[in-house]
């Protein structure tokens, strides 16, 4: 995922990326096993952290830890949107309902298929029960290559997993690089839909700079978008160098 950034950077620094977690599945739980990796791979730091969408959730919350054995030098969030509240519902049935209506809508409209969503079932069932009927469902009424069910089940949760965690204060230098347009065809909630310029971190992180990238929340790390934000970044790394162009990238 982070290849194309990586390979659009410097060279002075090395770069290393680490896959999703299955277990745990809460922030904290990943924050702590990826702290520990990266003091194996870099014991005396200074580190720079940093992650896309709910990525950026766990960067923050691993800069954090990191912070209290060493020096983070940045933490950088990519278009990581901290969820507005959801609105208050009677019961869990409303709730499910409220997760999944948008998604049934979607694939309505998309692959024009009728997904009947027992709610009240959902109701009862955790986040893995409930995403993994939905998908069920979704593959009985249209045909998918297998990656895309795993992928909206990892997306789903890791979802969840960053509505469940509230932030704790991190007062080291955070950069936050945000999309200026709205992801297109994808489900719409409107707890994502954040008109303020900090996506809700100003109130984790006080040393906060935010930087507008050209682009929408799923092409970030994709060109053009990583070429701008390869060059804003390296800026900002060491404002003295020459930061890259994009003219001087490879794709």
């Amino acid at each position: 995922m982070y290849g194309r950034l990586a390979a659009r950077l410097d060279g002075r620094r090395p770069v290393f990326g680490f896959d999703r977690l299955e277990h745990p599945d809460d922030v904290a739980g990943r924050a702590a096993e990826f702290a520990r990796r990266i003091r194996l791979l870099r014991p005396e730091g200074p580190w720079l952290l940093g992650g896309w969408s709910y990525g950026g959730v766990v960067a923050q919350e691993t800069a954090r830890l990191l912070s209290r054995e060493g020096e983070v030098a940045a933490l950088v969030l990519v278009d990581s949107v901290l969820p507005l509240p959801a609105p208050p519902v009677a019961t869990p049935a409303d709730e499910a309902r409220r997760r999944f209506a948008g998604f049934a809508a979607y694939v309505r409209t998309v692959y024009g298929a009728e997904l009947d969503l027992p709610y009240q079932e959902l109701g009862d069932m955790d986040d893995a029960g409930q995403v993994d009927l939905v998908l069920a469902l979704l593959e009985k009424a249209v045909e998918l290559p297998p990656a895309v069910p795993a992928h909206q089940r990892a997306s789903y949760l890791d979802l969840r997993s960053g509505e469940r965690h509230t932030p704790a204060p991190y007062p080291g230098r955070t950069l936050l690089y945000r999309a200026t347009r709205p992801a297109p065809h994808t489900v719409r909630d409107a707890r994502y839909e954040r008109t303020d310029a900090t996506l809700g971190w100003d109130a984790h992180c006080p040393d906060l700079t935010v930087t507008d990238l050209p682009g929408h929340h799923l092409a970030l790390l994709d060109p053009p978008a990583v070429d701008t934000l390869a060059a804003e970044l390296s800026r900002a790394l060491d404002p003295s160098g020459p930061a890259p162009t994009p003219a001087s990238m490879e794709p």
